[in-house]
């Protein structure tokens, strides 16, 4: 079984930050694991402007900043396999995964450390039947469609939620030629953060209706229409308020949540509030040289933040590798 002072698992932001520190003060054997096809993670999806504004004297876009880490990565020599999904870590810090190459493989970690993301998770905040209709997707994977294959989910779009991912989705959406026929927001405003993103709206004539929800998806094989209905001040719908509209994609803006399948296996501890690896402000978890970092303590997280935690990780994991020799 070959054996790795840090075995890093997943190479966005926060792995490849995590991977690089570690590097960087002196360990030699780190490896990093990618179950994608490349390195970046959801940055590669990302094509708009604003990332590395609190690592780089001036932003860039998702896929130059992933490239800028891997530049490093490949000056450092710091060995990774891509598509190389985890199946297994457990307790005594031993990874199991599997790629096309080597087939299933066991190695060895000293220390781990998780930065293996977050992902889209209906939480029941889209109170819809959304059946079985072909066009219903979530925004991240729209944003995957149009970014990465060059493909529109929809040439009139219908969009529940306003999040800053939603509205930049909807400007690219615009961009490429499709009709965003509303953003349904069940608030009274905005929820998108950053005010550069807020602007979008008023940017690209998006119309967004406040106080409203989707009620009813209709169609045949695929999508063909949804209803609209008005909110009042406690949250129920107003009587004669339903309005229906012609579409061929309903894009749903849906929750977050922290990969925390493997971090289980391994009997990390469980933050009841984040629900990722709880760590402590060492990015330490309860189990000795197990380290997380990024979106799988917390989703939500910025690419900036979580690439300046993914260096704390790794100079962490590095510090306790060498107390260790000593």
């Amino acid at each position: 079984m070959l054996k790795y002072n840090i075995v890093v698992i997943g190479g966005g932001t926060a792995g490849m930050a995590a991977a690089i520190a570690a590097k960087e003060n002196g360990i030699d054997k780190v490896l990093l694991l990618e179950r994608e096809e490349s390195l970046g993670g959801t940055l590669n999806q990302c094509i708009h402007n604003g990332f590395g504004k609190k690592v780089l004297s001036s932003p860039v876009t998702g896929p130059e900043y992933a490239q800028l880490l891997m530049d490093r990565i490949n000056e450092l020599e710091i060995e990774y396999k891509l598509n190389s999904m985890v199946l297994d870590l457990n307790k005594d810090k031993i990874v199991t995964y599997v790629n096309p190459d080597e087939g299933i493989v066991d190695i060895k970690g000293e220390t781990i450390i998780l930065a293996n993301g977050s992902r889209e998770k209906f939480t029941g905040n889209i109170n819809i039947a959304t059946n079985k209709f072909a066009g219903i997707y979530t925004v991240g994977t729209a944003q995957r469609f149009v970014n990465i294959h060059g493909y529109l989910p929809g040439k009139e779009v219908v969009m529940v939620g306003t999040s800053d991912i939603s509205l930049i989705i909807a400007r690219r959406l615009v961009l490429e030629g499709a009709k965003i026929k509303a953003i349904v927001e069940s608030s009274s405003n905005l929820k998108a953060n950053r005010e550069g993103i807020r602007a979008i709206v008023d940017q690209f004539n998006i119309p967004v209706q406040f106080s409203t929800i989707v009620t009813e998806v209709t169609g045949k094989e695929r999508i063909e229409g949804v209803t609209l209905a008005k909110l009042n001040e406690k949250g129920e719908i107003i009587d004669g308020s339903c309005e229906k509209i012609h579409c061929d994609s309903l894009l749903l803006s849906v929750g977050w949540m922290p990969e925390n399948d493997l971090a289980k296996k391994a009997n990390v501890e469980i933050s009841k509030r984040t629900f990722g690896a709880k760590v402590n402000e060492f990015y330490e978890t309860n189990r000795e040289g197990i380290y997380a970092c990024g979106n799988t303590i917390h989703a939500y997280s910025f690419a900036d933040d979580t690439t300046l935690e993914g260096f704390a990780a790794g100079r962490r994991a590095s510090e306790y590798l060498k107390n260790k020799i000593k």
